[in-house]
């Protein structure tokens, strides 16, 4: 890198009370006009930083109007895991991407992207997950979309489930965040291990699901509650989390539902039934529903659920293509010779990819290649949320053998995750 710049980490055992901490949060406060952080903001930010033993890498320059040294561009990244249908795996999350408005345009971000991806993959990481900010910067490193979420107004006088559906006998009961904690974490645990595309939360997302705090409001969450569904046994299986958006002068009066996680259908059910009874409330807004979540064709008017819109949630980053591929549940059978295309050079290459019952290889070839495609376009298609027929149909998957390969790559289920970055 070429001066001024430099390109460093900023250690997790930096004392509390070096001005390298403020001045490297700015660098995220900055870039998306938020406010500075406060001392209790940066307190958080550095007890989530260090229970995931998160890197935090930074570029440094110096020149005018800065004082000495200072970070102008960040990069934090972590271990988490990620279901690719035989079970949680480890992969590296990027939690934090920023460049000063002053210093962009000058290679930084793309420095700080090669080195970090490198490391994760000198770790053993095959893949890097992010939630986007915006939809055009990240596709040219190589992150293609992995699954989309839908937003939902459900109006609950409509809300009625069919009678022939089945809804999970037992109770339900409202619990303060604090209570639902280890719920929240042993429930969503278990979720996880059963839902191909589901991600570990963070210490980040405990933070918020217990209410003690809130970004937007710096301050606890003092709104947020958690409905929890308890089998004939009186043990927890399922919950949801939910915040009432206040009292406005009209109706409808709406309530968000922030999450709704459960071990089974009829437990997400008996949750999403429970929510809608509550007095008073006349509107529920689900955001963050994963693509093709069933509730709708589960009630006698599937009108009662407005789809308000679709957003991508997780964009996901192959790194190393013959281990990614060993870590992926392949539902059917098969095999494609296949041109990647990275300009990165992680997985660039002409590839044999093959399946059977359920477990694959990819190992290099000289074979003349059935399907061309690049890397941001193979990672669309690694949890099953679109198929390679699709995309070909949108002009970027290329070849004779796309039949082939598209149904190499389908999957039995949607990719369902309840986690954001």
């Amino acid at each position: 890198m070429i001066e001024p710049y430099r390109l460093e980490n900023l250690p997790l055992e930096t004392p509390d009370d070096d001005l390298r901490w403020a001045a490297y949060v700015d660098v995220f406060s900055n870039a998306f006009l938020e406010s500075r952080a406060t001392d209790e903001g940066l307190e958080f930010f550095r007890e989530h930083a260090r229970a995931d033993s998160a890197t935090l890498g930074m570029v440094t320059a110096e020149g005018p109007g800065l004082d000495g040294r200072q970070p102008i561009a960040g990069f934090a990244w972590a271990d988490i895991s990620v279901n690719c249908g035989k079970g949680p795996v480890p992969a590296m999350v990027i939690n934090l991407v920023a460049v000063r408005s002053t210093h962009r345009r000058r290679g930084l971000a793309r420095a700080m992207m090669e080195h970090h991806l490198e490391a994760g993959r000198s770790k053993g990481h095959a893949l890097a997950v992010l939630t986007a900010s915006e939809a055009t910067i990240y596709g040219r490193f190589g992150f293609g979309i992995a699954n989309r979420y839908e937003s939902w107004e459900i109006d609950v006088r409509r809300f009625q489930m069919r009678p022939d559906v089945e809804v999970a006998a037992g109770s339900l009961e409202i619990l303060t965040p604090e209570t639902a904690l280890p719920i929240f974490e042993r429930i969503l645990g278990d979720y996880v291990a059963m839902h191909r595309g589901a991600y570990t939360p963070q210490a980040m997302h405990a933070t918020a699901a217990s209410g003690r705090w809130r970004q937007d409001e710096g301050g606890p969450d003092r709104r947020l509650r958690y409905l929890v569904h308890f089998d004939d046994a009186s043990r927890a299986d399922g919950f949801a989390i939910f915040r009432h958006g206040g009292w406005p002068e009209e109706d409808p009066n709406p309530t968000a539902a922030l999450a709704v996680c459960a071990t089974t259908l009829s437990v997400e059910r008996a949750l999403w039934q429970g929510l809608a009874s509550f007095d008073l409330i006349r509107q529920l807004n689900a955001r963050d529903v994963p693509l093709g979540n069933p509730l709708p064709n589960s009630l006698v008017d599937s009108r009662a659920v407005s789809r308000k819109g679709t957003q991508d949630g997780v964009w996901l980053r192959i790194l190393d293509l013959p281990k990614a591929v060993s870590q992926r549940r392949f539902d059917f059978d098969g095999a494609a010779v296949v041109k990647v295309v990275d300009p990165m050079g992680f997985c660039d290459g002409i590839w044999e990819i093959s399946a059977s019952d359920g477990d694959a290889k990819a190992v290099p070839s000289d074979r003349s290649p059935g399907v061309m495609l690049g890397v941001d376009t193979l990672a669309r298609l690694w949890h099953g949320d679109v198929t390679a027929l699709e995309l070909a149909k949108a002009g970027i998957v290329h070849g004779d053998q796309v039949a082939g390969f598209s149904h190499l790559f389908a999957t039995v289920d949607a990719p369902a995750n309840l986690v954001h970055f």
